[in-house]
């Protein structure tokens, strides 16, 4: 956990200033001019940009697989374990995706957005999804796409490394390297603060980025995660779970250490959805491209 307290200042100040009721986005050491967006448009299949194929919970090529419901579009293809979702749809856009928001670089790059049915975890404040980008015109778009996508394609990430500045927020915890079919990239747990509030089951999410193994896609994923011992939200009257953290506004670094020792302990398991459901989707994708 780095760099907390500098980075929230900013977070209030661009909060403020882009009158955004979404939570701030991650900092980034060479750019600080963006706030996340979370508002998007309902996605629709946009063929022939994107033929969508969506298989439902009941069918997949005429049956469900005994771990969960696979999904292929032109694009790419993985399993959706059953405990994390439903089923899935995707769809071509130039919406403006995690961490910026409009009008501040404007529209992103066409890229395919996939969003999740029935998801495991409804009382997030993100929208589960699955982002892909062609490396090159993502890294187009700032300063700060281009240095993320030059680490991923330059370095390969090992657990118990330090996590590269690049990738990192003030907020990081269950680190893992994780490839997969045809590419590579590093996921952690985190939260993104616009203010000196607790962490909570509302605001943490599961985060993947990696490239693919011939450097042409970025890949990103955003996925809603809970822990029982976090508090619902961030209101001030939700109460803390017996076996959770007590928020400490008196020292809020020390309270923030407490609450990421405490999810780094816990047992994979013990996440809804299960972090290894999360991560054995990833591993499963398969990205042709467009």
């Amino acid at each position: 956990m780095k760099k907390a307290i500098p980075w929230l200042i900013f977070a209030l100040i661009a909060t403020m200033a882009c009158g955004l009721s979404a939570p701030a986005t991650q900092p980034s050491q060479t750019n600080l001019e963006t706030a996340v967006a979370e508002t998007v448009q309902a996605l629709t299949a946009a063929a022939p940009l994107s033929a969508v194929t969506e298989i439902p919970a009941t069918e997949a090529d005429g049956q469900l697989t005994p771990d969960g419901t696979p999904l292929q579009t032109a694009e790419i293809s993985f399993l959706i374990p059953n405990s994390v979702a439903n089923n899935a749809t995707s769809s071509m856009t130039t919406e403006v995706e995690y961490p910026y928001v409009n009008p501040s670089l404007g529209d992103m790059p066409q890229h395919l957005s996939i969003k999740f049915n029935l998801y495991a975890v409804s009382n997030s404040v993100y929208t589960p999804r699955i982002m892909i980008f062609r490396a090159d015109e993502y890294s187009q778009y700032s300063e700060m796409t281009a240095s993320t996508v030059k680490v991923l394609q330059t370095t390969q990430y090992i657990d118990g490394q330090p996590l590269p500045d690049e990738l990192d927020t003030n907020f990081t915890v269950q680190i893992h390297a994780l490839d997969f079919q045809n590419g590579h990239g590093v996921r952690y747990l985190t939260q993104v603060m616009q203010n000196f509030g607790p962490i909570t089951n509302d605001a943490l999410f599961y985060y993947y980025q990696g490239v693919t193994s011939d450097n042409k896609y970025f890949v990103q994923a955003i996925l809603p995660i809970n822990a029982a011992f976090l508090p619902a939200d961030g209101n001030i009257d939700t109460p803390v779970p017996a076996d959770g953290v007590p928020f400490n506004m008196d020292d809020f670094p020390g309270y923030l250490d407490a609450v990421a020792q405490k999810l780094n302990s816990t047992e994979t398991y013990n996440f809804n959805p299960f972090l290894d459901a999360l991560d054995e989707m990833i591993a499963s994708m398969q990205v042709t491209g467009f």
